[in-house]
């Protein structure tokens, strides 16, 4: 505020204040303004298994949980790591795992959040779909389980679509599976 030549106050803004509020406001604005081009420009979480990964050492008739003793009939772990774009790992990411199959009925692999019980395997619980949410370290456990194959099944084969969602971005990562052979 200035007075004028009659000693009046004057509501005219001072030129040097109006400087100052300028200088301090404009590196403000520049800031809030790059924040969002650099957020457009993160690329997204990287998913492990990848798209284009082929899993051909699973063998079928593996449906009897997590902790069964013969190894040749234990469901499969199938871990997910979640990582940013600088290799960390990316915590509180909903990864979900969607199977699907191609032999005689159709039921090939089930998909659990670890553990996997034991169940009979995809013929008696065709379970599909799960999600999970990745632990500090970035990783998403699973398990699967596969059936029985007779020999007019071999070779079957499976896709397991592996969707990640983070900070409302998604990703999506498509997995093959092989199976030639049953225990």
């Amino acid at each position: 505020m200035t007075l004028d030549k009659t000693g009046a106050k004057n509501s005219t803004i001072d030129r040097r204040k109006v400087v100052i509020g300028t200088a301090w406001s404009v590196p403000a604005m520049a800031i809030a303004a790059a924040t969002p081009a650099l957020a457009a420009s993160l690329p997204p979480v990287v998913v492990t298994p990848g798209t284009g990964t082929v899993i051909s050492n699973w063998k079928g008739d593996h449906h009897y949980g997590s902790f069964e003793e013969d190894l040749d009939q234990r469901a499969y772990d199938f871990p997910v790591t979640v990582k940013d774009a600088n290799g960390n790992p990316v915590a509180g990411a909903a990864v979900t795992v969607t199977v699907s199959g191609q032999n005689e009925d159709g039921d090939v692999l089930g998909i659990y959040a670890y553990p996997a019980p034991d169940n009979g395997g995809p013929e008696s619980d065709q379970s599909r779909s799960v999600t999970v949410i990745t632990g500090a370290d970035g990783v998403a456990l699973f398990a699967v389980s596969t059936q029985n194959l007779s020999s007019s099944e071999r070779p079957s084969t499976a896709t397991m679509t592996v969707s990640v969602i983070y900070n409302g971005t998604s990703t999506v990562s498509v997995v093959n599976v092989v199976l030639t052979e049953s225990d």
